[in-house]
């Protein structure tokens, strides 16, 4: 059987992951692997090692980079020590392939640890364009060191297949964030009102904002507060706010995010992460989403959800019609808000996939690499 090794630095990923990882668990072809870092060890990020665990997968390895993000110094350090863990957990495991997804910072010292030795890459989500972010050449960089690339839709592979000079190796499967809405036992209006401690009685907003790293913090802040300052005048509305990612300024934007749930328990409510399953739970039963996370982007318009996407993170990836592009400013945001509250013609669209990804990568790996 040939080993699969599945390194995952944080919960969004994961959560991406989680099917993909279950199919290759009950192969008789592959045998698991799981590696666990980055900001899934942080309590500040809701220890997400834990929900991996809950899920029933073994952790192999826990690679503890001791991550800091509190400059982008201290981030490149951490990379550094992640680099290095990297290299005794795959000494150790000796896996015949690394998997990954995405374009977070994280993925540089993985891959580049795996491709030193020798050992081929698995990438999920590659080709993508989000010009308001360094993911790009993260991603990018990641695609060259690769040697198995499932991106999401045909754009995204011809991207690839731009940047390779190939088609070897490129298959388009659909974002496996679709997975779960098929896969996933969602919880009811009623679960998520006691587990959370919200009313069921009042319309629910999902707020998620990322830091723009090409932005400085000053920008993110601004842009959290004209979101909050905007909100915080809905009637008969209440939103949960769920912690930044480990970036750069993400810390300050918890910290704001906290202070405002303390502030105003009636309106608000500050979670470090929901989890894959409360989160595409809750996102069902929003009556929009704010702020700039993929997950508006790409999972959302399966929903009809409206979407309010705020800034340049998500720039140049293609935005269904349920999305609403906005400034960060507060006057921007309002003018959003007033058409995601009152507008009855958001529909449901597929363009990011049909929620059977997972089960078309494990395919094309038996075939590929067994033959089958």
């Amino acid at each position: 059987m040939k080993k699969i090794c599945f390194v995952t630095a944080t919960r969004s990923e994961y959560g991406l992951l989680k099917w993909l990882m279950k199919e290759v668990d009950a192969s008789s072809e592959f045998t698991l692997q799981v590696i666990v870092t980055g900001a899934h060890l942080l309590p500040e990020q809701g220890h997400t090692i834990d929900i991996i665990r809950q899920d029933g997968f073994p952790i192999d390895e826990i690679v503890d980079c001791k991550l800091n993000t509190s400059s982008k110094a201290t981030i490149a350090a951490s990379m550094g020590r992640m680099g290095e863990g990297m290299a005794h957990a795959f000494e150790k495991l000796s896996p015949d392939y690394v998997a990954v997804l995405g374009d977070r910072y994280e993925l540089l010292p993985i891959v580049n640890a795996a491709f030193v030795m020798r050992i081929p890459v698995i990438h999920i989500s590659g080709g993508d364009v989000t010009g308001g972010a360094i993911d790009d050449g993260i991603r990018n960089a990641v695609t060259m060191l690769s040697d198995y690339h499932f991106p999401g839709i045909s754009e995204s592979a011809d991207n690839i297949i731009r940047m390779r000079g190939s088609a070897e190796h490129v298959w388009a499967v659909g974002e496996p964030g679709l997975d779960s809405f098929y896969r996933e036992d969602l919880m009811s209006r009623e679960e998520l009102s006691e587990d959370l401690g919200i009313s069921s009685d009042t319309d629910w907003v999902l707020f998620t904002y990322h830091a723009e790293t090409k932005k400085d913090l000053e920008y993110n802040l601004n842009a959290v507060r004209s979101s909050i300052s905007s909100l915080k005048d809905l009637s008969g509305v209440t939103t949960v706010l769920t912690y930044s990612n480990a970036d750069f300024g993400g810390r300050e934007i918890n910290d704001f995010l906290e202070s405002v749930a303390r502030e105003m328990p009636s309106k608000f409510k500050a979670v470090p992460s929901l989890g894959n399953r409360r989160y595409l739970s809750f996102m069902r039963q929003v009556k929009f989403l704010i702020g700039n996370s993929s997950s508006g982007i790409v999972e959302a318009p399966a929903l009809g959800v409206p979407v309010i996407n705020i800034g340049d993170r998500q720039s140049g990836r293609h935005l269904c019609s349920n999305v609403l592009q906005t400034e960060a400013d507060e006057s921007s945001i309002r003018n959003s808000i007033e058409k995601a509250m009152t507008s009855n013609t958001f529909e449901k669209d597929f363009y990011w996939g049909d929620g059977h990804t997972s089960e078309k990568i494990i395919s094309i790996l038996k075939k590929e690499l067994w033959g089958r």
